[in-house]
């Protein structure tokens, strides 16, 4: 029997802001409903952010927290502001919560620690996206995943065994785990994916390896060669377009953006923040200067939607940096 979530609570709240760190959030219409379960016999939770007026056929995206963090960390780190794009592109937003605060990704050494053991985030994820059809009559066709950190470890494991449920990922602050520390069956197909990591992060990176807290989940790509797996992944064998973003805030970061195209293939993007640290930059919430510097040149959640929606629908978003 497929695993289901089993009640909705709370069905309009609104949620407050918990983080000293957070200002000037968008002003949006729409309501938070809780939905609480067990799957394989272990209570599981999620918030989830439904626009006013949501017609049929909506998509329906998953913005997955990092590790230590929750659903409301993940709608803080953003900002909230994949709420305000719901609003405007008319679409369903999911924030779920990780057993133990994280997520069973790829990474074989973290999947071995004690804390994450048995735990089925992929039944979890199955069971969300079952429900949102039946609440909310999402287009399956247009289920989309968005990590940070342990979330976006997260949304390549969607990418690799379970790309028949997701139309596109967005990964930001990770990269693939190595050939030893694979913990995955990838069964990839052609998708749109987006990549954003910066060269100074101190938690994952950028060159791959293993970070300053030394081995405990062992090592990573790099980011070039997580890129060109996925790029490899869908048939873009071409040279990619480069771009430099406009530089808009007095820190010494920089954004260049790389994309791989080909005519009938999904695209493949890179966001190379240099100088940046392990953040999703965006002008609603400052993450801790301890993660690395936030720059300003580029707004993730925007940039992201924009991809998406390019690659899905052929419909153009406001065009975004």
């Amino acid at each position: 029997m497929k695993p289901m979530l089993l009640a909705v609570l709370a069905v309009s709240f609104v949620l407050p802001s918990s983080v000293a760190l957070a200002t000037n959030y968008p002003k949006t219409t729409g309501i938070f409903t809780r939905s609480v379960g067990s799957i394989g016999g272990r209570d599981r939770s999620f918030f989830v952010y439904e626009p006013r007026d949501l017609k049929p056929g909506a998509p329906l995206l998953f913005m997955f927290h990092g590790g230590g963090g929750d659903g409301r960390a993940a709608r803080e780190g953003t900002g909230g502001e994949f709420e305000l794009l719901a609003d405007r592109y008319g679409f369903v937003v999911v924030y779920p919560d990780g057993v133990n605060r994280s997520w069973n990704g790829c990474r074989k050494l973290q999947n071995a620690q004690r804390q994450r053991r048995g735990i089925d985030d992929m039944a979890f994820v199955d069971a969300m996206i079952a429900q949102e059809i039946a609440r909310h009559k999402i287009d399956e066709k247009r289920v989309f995943a968005v990590g940070h950190s342990n979330g976006g470890a997260l949304a390549f494991r969607l990418a690799l065994e379970r790309a028949d449920k997701f139309a596109g990922i967005a990964a930001i602050s990770t990269n693939l785990p190595a050939a030893d520390n694979m913990d995955c069956d990838p069964k990839p197909k052609p998708m749109p994916v987006l990549i954003m990591n910066g060269t100074a992060d101190p938690v994952s990176p950028y060159d791959g390896g293993t970070n300053r807290r030394g081995t405990a989940n062992g090592r990573t790509l790099s980011t070039d060669e997580t890129v060109h797996y996925f790029a490899r992944s869908n048939g873009l064998e071409g040279a990619p377009e480069r771009a430099v973003l406009p530089h808009k805030g007095a820190d010494t970061t920089s954004v260049e953006r790389v994309v791989w195209t080909a005519p009938g293939k999904p695209a493949v993007a890179l966001y190379t923040i240099r100088g940046g640290g392990h953040n999703v930059p965006q002008p609603y919430f400052r993450f801790p200067r301890s993660v690395g510097p936030q720059t300003e040149d580029v707004d993730a959640p925007a940039a992201i939607w924009d991809f998406f929606m390019r690659e899905t629908s052929g419909l153009a978003a406001q065009q975004v940096q």
